[in-house]
């Protein structure tokens, strides 16, 4: 194989647009107008190959005309055009997968670049940007994920457990509730939600993952959790963006908070700061839901996205976690200092109570005092363990 070759795979009108807008003969008549009215100019000498009505594989090496062009020209413009059959104007989205073989020293035959560009489409069309240049380790990750969706496929219910780390009262190191932390149990051990949490996602399977591990924990909160901690205890749930966009949601947890005999408020929501979450959209009606029937809305890793100002302006918050990264330089970043003071600040002046997360040492409890946090997590109180652990079963 060449070491100069590059293949790009073309995917246009990749979402349908044109589709939905002219109709599918019209759509497919436009993307042949395009391949040859802006791509084939580019390079002539390049090798097009259709693959179905709306992709194409395109294949050139640095000898021929128009190589370095056409790259540069993916780089730079060929996201959205406006093509023009004489009479009208039609305007196509436009996706490309770009492997380079001089970036790519492991790829050793044509076959094996193709998969590279096919790679790096399937990652365009994912994040939803015009273009992607494949790296090394492009395809084995995809096909990491494809594994790990197959896995999850064919796993039950009790394959997944909760788990639950303490949250303590900074007035006397008393455990007053419970964050709970969802796993996975699997042949090869136990996995924690960053690893499998982004493809459950991406295949739909996390709102009935995330379902069940909501039962587990309320279940567990009238039972075992109030027995430990007394019956003001409470029990904190992580919903990511898609669970809040479960219309069900509302419902189901307000099921299960009657069915168990639960105060509503003991029943901490946690929404991620760097979820945006729009006003008007199911999931902001589901903050609003879940607040509505009592339950306590929680800001969780404050400091680590950028949404958080705009949460406590527009939805029903009354807790702010601050994130590990700004906690764990207190004592000797006078910046971070400065930061979680500001915080310290909003929230006394708006009534919202304050979490530290990440205490992993005594020596920044002082400061958390002193700032007037009302609890802190983390593993100097204790790492997330089954609730036998903790109840000593």
């Amino acid at each position: 194989m060449n070491r100069d070759a590059t293949v790009i795979a073309v995917s246009v009108d990749p979402y349908h647009r044109a589709v939905v807008a002219y109709g599918h003969r019209s759509a497919v008549s436009i993307a042949e107008l395009f391949v040859e009215q802006v791509l084939m100019p580019i390079s002539p000498r390049a090798r097009f190959e259709r693959r179905s009505d709306l992709q194409w594989l395109i294949s050139l090496s640095a000898d021929d005309g128009g190589h370095d062009a056409l790259i540069d020209a993916a780089r730079r413009k060929l996201g959205a055009h406006t093509v023009s059959d004489g009479d009208r104007s039609a305007f196509l989205d436009v996706c490309m997968g770009v492997a380079v073989s001089a970036d790519l020293r492991a790829v050793s035959d044509e076959t094996d670049l193709v998969r590279h560009a096919d790679a790096a489409l399937c990652v365009a069309l994912t994040r939803r940007v015009h273009v992607e240049f494949a790296h090394p380790g492009m395809v084995r990750q995809i096909s990491a994920e494809v594994d790990l969706a197959a896995w999850l496929t064919r796993s039950v219910e009790r394959d997944f457990s909760v788990f639950y780390q303490p949250i303590v009262a900074m007035a006397d190191r008393r455990v007053v509730g419970y964050e709970s932390l969802l796993r996975w149990h699997t042949e090869s051990g136990v996995l924690a939600p960053d690893a499998f949490l982004a493809v459950a996602e991406g295949i739909s399977l996390l709102a009935p993952i995330g379902r069940h591990a909501i039962g587990e924990a309320i279940r567990d909160l009238a039972g075992d959790i109030s027995e430990m901690a007394g019956e003001e205890a409470f029990v904190s749930l992580n919903l990511s963006g898609q669970q809040l966009s479960d219309e069900g949601l509302v419902r189901y947890i307000d099921g299960l908070i009657r069915d168990h005999h639960v105060e509503p408020s003991r029943v901490w929501i946690e929404v991620r700061e760097d979820q945006v979450i729009r006003l008007e959209t199911s999931a902001a009606r589901t903050v609003n839901g879940l607040h509505d029937l009592g339950c306590t809305i929680c800001v969780d890793d404050l400091g680590a996205g950028f949404s958080a100002l705009r949460y406590v302006r527009d939805l029903p918050v009354d807790v702010l976690k601050v994130d590990r990264t700004l906690i764990a330089q207190l004592v000797h970043s006078h910046s971070d200092r400065a930061v979680v003071r500001a915080i310290s600040e909003m929230a006394a002046a708006t009534g919202l109570r304050m979490v530290a997360e990440g205490i992993e040492s005594d020596d920044v409890l002082e400061v958390l005092t002193e700032f007037g946090f009302d609890y802190a997590q983390g593993f100097f109180f204790g790492r997330p363990e089954p609730l036998a652990s903790w109840t000593g079963q």
